[in-house]
């Protein structure tokens, strides 16, 4: 006769802890299940404690193993021989709470899901100590999983309950001798059954205790192969069931999330940095992502400021999200557009906890956009994307690569326009000046700083020089870029330009820029632009140094709208004030 629940507890020397553990499953409110215990083979009593319960009680069934096969061959001795319709793991040092099988089977049969996922609490034995909260997902309620959230989810498997035809029929198993076992498991299961749900109840108690698989890995005594195994493991899985392609960046993903682990690890740099590198090898990446993976914040971090964008935001964030290079963080700025843009934002940010929103209380444009961003980063570099324009998909491993090899503070790289009337890809031709400098590195100087599109769109910045040096970008006015350039550059001096475009800048006539050919006021926020970066040259005593420099920048600034003989014209007394402000020389 089949059971609402099997619930599999493997056994190996847990005499302290296994009658809690028995207890708070024989006292649940739901009482359809059958508790299967694994013997493990240990050196102590824990077994026998097992029979005594086993007695009075025929829903306790007892395997004994022939001798000690560990965790996972133990989970699936159990799973072969379960007959409930639904599978919960218990670990035995740990325990459920009383209500635990009755509110997952009520989420199983009102959310019509193969798997549910529930919180639970730590508890620390040395400590006596009980802590909420060892899921590592915050979303409640139905859930799917994508190659972009996957590795955000905790793996313990007991946390989570599944239909057992969803394990069988996939061919589902935990690893034998392995530990980390959970991953394997996870990591297959929620691929094949992606749709799950997700209840935020603590129903389930995991003891943090000295001699447990956990602890005893952080203190050196675990094999640092077999972390590394999982993944090769997973990934031949993937290739089996044709899903390689489509999880090869959460693949990459775990990989670097097992090189924070095993850094944790005593004594262990050298031989997780050989592991790692001869596992990336198979991964055909480059192996200096290594050395640099020793914490888990991000490599890039990548602002997106988001305005009335509702046409553009999906090719935008869709271009991040499929980077060859994975390591990063996408800070959506809601700027209070009007349109529908952060609905479609949202939507990606369900599936991709890489994407994180912050919102202004009201509308404060590009520049303050782009700082509230700088301000929330973690990621070691900067890259800005505006929300209209798109990234090629290997932008971010390009310039990751030139960061390592040059450690310079700020990398460049070249741009496709796509004009957006005539749906029109070209290069960036309008700056010939541009493609006069090939791929290099230059030092820049009085002579070539300006000689350079100011847009901060095509440029990659380290975070630690732009705090160091307090540069943001200007806010409340157009042109915000133009102090942020002479700022940065001046105090980066080296740079490099990666020949190759990596970035898509769409050309529309809507536009910020567009549109200050038509709005006077906008485009005089291009002469207040460039009177601040003369009060800053001046006031920094670098106005000697980089005089040559602004006056051609300026001279650039006052043909500007030339092409627009009506906004020229119009802006005409605004050039002669701009003139007086900057004492511009006459005889220049």
């Amino acid at each position: 006769m089949s059971k609402a629940f099997s619930i599999i507890i493997p056994v190996y020397n847990v005499k302290k802890y296994i009658r809690q553990c028995i207890e708070s499953i024989q006292n649940q409110t739901f009482k359809d299940f059958e508790a299967i215990f694994i013997d493990d083979c240990g050196n102590d009593d824990s077994i026998k404690t097992v029979e005594v319960f086993a007695k009075n009680d025929e829903r306790i069934k007892i395997i004994h193993h022939d001798k000690n096969l560990g965790l996972s061959a133990a989970r699936n001795t159990g799973l072969r021989a379960a007959i409930g319709e639904y599978i919960l793991c218990v670990d035995s040092d740990d325990w459920i709470e009383n209500d635990c099988l009755e509110k997952i089977y009520t989420a199983f049969k009102l959310h019509n899901t193969n798997s549910i996922i529930f919180n639970g609490y730590k508890y620390y034995e040395n400590r006596k100590k009980k802590d909420k909260g060892t899921l590592l997902q915050t979303h409640k309620g139905y859930f799917t999983f994508t190659p972009y959230n996957i590795c955000k989810g905790s793996d313990f498997s007991w946390i989570k309950a599944y239909k057992r035809t969803s394990i069988i029929d996939n061919s589902i198993e935990w690893p034998v001798g392995l530990t980390f076992e959970d991953a394997e498991f996870y990591f297959k299961y929620f691929s094949i059954n992606p749709n799950t749900y997700i209840i935020d109840d603590c129903l389930y108690n995991y003891r943090e205790r000295k001699g447990s698989i956990v602890t005893s890995g952080r203190e050196g005594n675990v094999k640092l192969e077999d972390i590394f195994q999982v993944v090769r493991n997973i990934k031949d899985y993937y290739i089996e069931k044709g899903l390689y392609d489509r999880y090869k960046p959460a693949l990459l993903e775990l990989v670097g999330s097992r090189i924070s682990l095993c850094r944790k690890i005593k004594n262990s740099y050298e031989k997780t940095v050989q592991l790692a590198k001869e596992i990336l090898s198979e991964f055909d990446i480059k192996n200096n992502y290594v050395e640099q993976k020793k914490t888990s914040s991000p490599i890039f971090s990548i602002i997106v400021p988001v305005y009335n964008v509702q046409n553009y935001i999906a090719q935008c964030i869709k271009s991040i999200q499929n980077q060859t290079f994975y390591d990063f963080e996408i800070l959506v700025v809601d700027d209070c557009g009007t349109d529908c843009s952060m609905d479609i934002v949202r939507k990606f940010a369900i599936d991709d906890a890489r994407i994180k929103i912050i919102k202004h209380d009201r509308n404060l444009g590009l520049g303050a956009a782009r700082n509230t961003g700088l301000e929330n980063s973690t990621g070691e570099y900067i890259l800005c994307v505006d929300s209209d324009d798109w990234l090629l998909p290997n932008c971010l491993q390009e310039v990751y690569k030139k960061f390592q090899e040059l450690g310079l503070d700020s990398i460049w790289y070249k741009a496709n326009i796509f004009w957006e009337e005539q749906k029109k890809m070209t290069d960036m031709f309008i700056f010939k000046y541009f493609a006069s400098y090939p791929e290099r590195l230059l030092h820049l100087d009085d002579t070539n700083l300006t000689a350079f599109p100011l847009y901060s769109w095509n440029k990659a910045y380290r975070k630690r020089m732009l705090i160091n040096n307090n540069i943001r970008w200007a806010e409340g006015i157009c042109f915000e870029d133009v102090e942020f350039f002479f700022k940065t550059f001046i105090k980066t001096k080296d740079i490099y330009i990666i020949d190759k475009p990596l970035y898509v800048y769409r050309r529309r006539e809507d536009s910020i820029i567009g549109d200050s050919t038509r709005n006077i006021e906008k485009a005089s926020d291009l002469y207040k632009a460039a009177e601040n970066v003369y009060a800053y040259l001046k006031e920094s005593n670098y106005l000697k140094m980089y005089r040559n420099a602004f006056l051609k920048y300026a001279a650039d600034v006052i043909n500007m709208y030339r092409a627009y003989p009506e906004t020229n014209k119009k802006l005409q007394p605004r050039i002669k004030t701009f003139l007086r402000n900057i004492d511009f020389p006459n005889s220049y």
